[in-house]
């Protein structure tokens, strides 16, 4: 259970972005898969097209698990030090791969990388509001 409410949904998301990069030598169903893969298509009006890609799906996801994360750390009494830790550490792991993995220097896996960022820094923020208020002083 652990590895579905006690891990940031940030780290199943870097994990899916390496899959994404590194799977298609390993995995063939992967192969031809890349950022720029087309998801949807829908035609609006004439000369008009919706499309999705897989980096803008990746920027739904992020978006939607960045609120999944702070209302889990708002809501969850269960919540402490060692999830805020865990957020930190992927959000540390986005960073040295932006600037040290040619394939994650993009747009799409630095605003991922932000979202993590802000969902750390959420969480720790929350956390000390917590405890601030357990804690009375006079």
């Amino acid at each position: 259970m652990f590895f579905i409410t006690g891990m940031s949904t940030f780290t199943w998301i870097l994990l899916a972005y390496v899959v994404l990069h590194l799977g298609p030598e390993y995995i063939g169903a992967l192969h031809g898969f890349d950022l720029d893969t087309k998801v949807l298509i829908h035609h609006l009006a004439p000369k008009k097209d919706f499309i999705l890609t897989i980096k803008e799906v990746f920027l739904i996801v992020g978006s939607l698990a960045l609120f999944i994360e702070i209302a889990k750390a708002a809501s969850s009494k269960n919540f402490g030090a060692s999830e805020t830790l865990l957020s930190f550490m992927v959000s540390i792991v986005f960073v040295v791969m932006f600037f040290m993995v040619p394939w994650a220097q993009n747009p799409t896996f630095l605003l991922l990388g932000i979202m993590s960022l802000i969902d750390a820094t959420g969480g720790f923020i929350i956390e000390l509001n917590a405890a601030h208020k357990d804690i009375s002083i006079r």
